[in-house]
């Protein structure tokens, strides 16, 4: 149960941000899947539904090892930060980044969903591997525990990610 003070420091956020929330639904932080409920609004399903879909996309690219596609879902000038590593700002600084990282790793990602805030043209959205998740790591079967965190910019009507950064954490989905 939350405290009152979380529950009401949780409810200033949403109020002063004006936020739509995609929550995960009660789906185990060991099954691999989207676990997510949309809103029962259609307009605000919509908005949420394309801000996942970019990232559902990510997903899938990153699995198929595909840089230039991963690149075509950044914006402009979107950044990509990950653990240990240069903030990755130009296109030649990212794409250098992922063709490096799929020479040594071959993934087979699923992510699970912490949730996705829309607001306006902006949305952000959290994900996390789920327990037992793994990743081909030169040769080798590791253990992958990421928790990634997506900010999506809308351009010209298009959901384009503005910031991508991850950070690691062995206790997946919870809290």
């Amino acid at each position: 149960m939350m405290s009152l003070s979380t529950t009401l420091r949780a409810s200033l956020i949403a109020a002063v941000l004006g936020a739509v929330l995609i929550r995960p639904s009660a789906h185990s932080a060991t099954e691999p899947g989207p676990s997510i409920t949309f809103a029962t609004d259609p307009v605000v399903a919509a908005q949420q539904r394309a801000a996942f879909d970019v990232v559902h996309r990510y997903e899938q690219l990153l699995n198929a090892g595909d840089t230039t596609g991963i690149l075509e879902l950044f914006a402009p000038d979107g950044i990509a930060e990950w653990n240990d590593k240069p903030t990755f700002s130009t296109l030649q600084e990212k794409r250098d980044a992922y063709d490096a990282l799929f020479r040594i790793a071959k993934f087979t990602t699923v992510f699970g969903y912490a949730g996705i805030d829309v607001h306006g043209d902006t949305a952000v959205v959290r994900t996390y591997h789920h327990k037992g998740a793994t990743v081909l790591e030169g040769g080798k079967e590791v253990v992958d525990l990421n928790r990634e965190v997506f900010v999506l910019r809308r351009i010209d009507g298009r959901w384009r990610i503005s910031l991508y950064i991850f950070n690691i954490n062995p206790v997946q989905g919870e809290g």
